[in-house]
C-alpha cells in the first residue's frame, strides 16, 4: 500500500522535496522535524504548539474513491504522543471546527482498502487544526477544486498546508483548561499546491487570515479574504524553506520579470481570490484559457 509523501508524485523530472524548516520552526519542531507518514500524506509537528508545521498530501483525482464520512474517525497517532496533539476537549463548547489540513477527500484514492485508510488517517488530530466554522466552511475549502477544474488533463497535485503562527494569537486551553497549555488560535493559514501544466512545473501559493480585524469606527468586523502570493510570502510567514526552483515556478514570481516585448504587467505581492477566475495560473495560462 502507498504511504507517506512522494516527492516524485509528479514525474522523476518534477522534484518536490519537503522544505527544510529554519528560525524559530525548526526550534519548535518535534522530534527535530521528524516527519509522519500517513497514507498518501505526511506531517511534521510543532511540538510547542501541539499541531502540525505542515501537512503535504499526494492528490490523484483520476483514481478518487467515495469513502463516506462518518465522524467517528477522530484519533491520535501513537507515534507522535498523545501529549503532542490537541484533542476533542479543545473544539467542546465553542465555535471552532476540527479544522483538516490535508483534506480528507484529497487522499481518498486508489483501491478501496487504500481509500479507507487515508480517510481513517486524515481524522488523526495531528491533521487538525483550530478553525473557527465560517472559516472552514467557506472559500478556503474550494481553492484546490478550482484550481483541478482549471487544468486540462493532468490530475495529480501536490498540496501543502499549514497554520500561521504568530507569537501573539491567542491561547486557548478548552472550556475546562488552565492557562499554560501553549495550544493558541492559529493567525491564518497557508497552502501551496504544485502541478504540472504541458510538462512544466508549475506552484500556487495562497494565504488567509482566519482572525478578523475590527473595522475603524465601527462595529463591523473586516472580511476574511483569501490572497493568492509569491512563494516567497509563505516562507516569510512560516520559516518554511523550499527548492529555489519552486520559487521560480509561481507565476506571481515571473510575471514581473517578462520582457519589455511583453507589454507592461503589473502583478500586486498578494492576489485577492474570489472566484476560481481570479487564480492566477500563468500569463500563457491564463491568456489561452481566457482568464487575463
Amino acid at each position: 500500500m502507498s504511504t507517506g509523501y512522494d516527492p516524485f508524485f509528479l514525474g522523476e523530472k518534477h522534484e518536490v522535496p519537503l522544505p527544510l524548516l529554519i528560525g524559530k520552526t525548526a526550534q519548535d519542531a518535534l522530534h527535530n522535524g521528524k516527519v509522519y507518514d500517513f497514507t498518501h500524506f505526511s506531517i511534521v509537528m510543532n511540538q510547542r504548539r501541539k499541531c502540525a508545521i505542515y501537512s503535504a498530501a499526494c492528490v490523484d483525482e483520476s483514481r478518487m474513491v467515495q469513502i463516506p464520512r462518518d465522524n467517528k474517525s477522530w484519533h491520535f497517532d501513537p507515534r507522535i504522543g498523545e501529549e503532542n496533539q490537541a484533542g476533542h476537549e479543545y473544539y467542546a463548547q465553542n465555535d471552532f471546527d476540527k479544522g483538516h489540513l490535508t483534506r480528507r477527500k484529497d487522499v481518498c484514492w486508489g483501491d478501496r482498502r487504500e481509500a479507507e485508510k487515508a480517510n481513517y488517517d486524515s481524522f488523526c488530530y495531528a491533521n487538525i487544526a483550530l478553525q473557527y466554522h465560517h472559516f472552514n466552511t467557506g472559500i478556503w475549502n474550494c481553492l484546490e477544486d478550482w484550481v483541478l477544474d482549471g487544468l486540462e488533463n493532468e490530475k495529480k497535485m501536490l498540496v501543502f498546508t499549514g497554520p500561521i503562527c504568530k507569537e501573539e494569537d491567542e491561547e486557548y486551553c478548552g472550556v475546562h483548561g488552565e492557562p499554560g497549555c501553549q495550544i493558541k488560535i492559529p493567525f491564518g493559514f497557508w497552502k501551496c499546491v504544485f502541478f504540472t501544466v504541458r510538462q512544466k512545473l508549475t506552484s500556487l501559493s495562497f494565504v488567509i487570515r482566519q482572525r478578523p480585524d475590527r473595522l475603524h469606527d465601527s462595529c463591523e468586523y473586516e472580511r476574511l479574504e483569501t490572497y493568492q502570493v509569491p512563494l516567497a510570502v509563505i516562507t516569510k510567514e512560516t520559516e518554511l524553506l523550499f527548492m529555489h526552483s519552486l520559487y521560480e515556478a509561481n507565476p506571481l514570481y515571473f510575471w514581473k520579470r517578462l520582457s519589455p516585448a511583453a507589454g507592461p504587467i503589473n502583478i500586486p505581492e498578494q492576489h485577492r481570490i474570489q472566484q476560481p477566475s481570479d487564480i492566477v495560473f500563468g500569463r500563457l495560462f491564463n491568456l489561452l484559457a481566457g482568464i487575463g
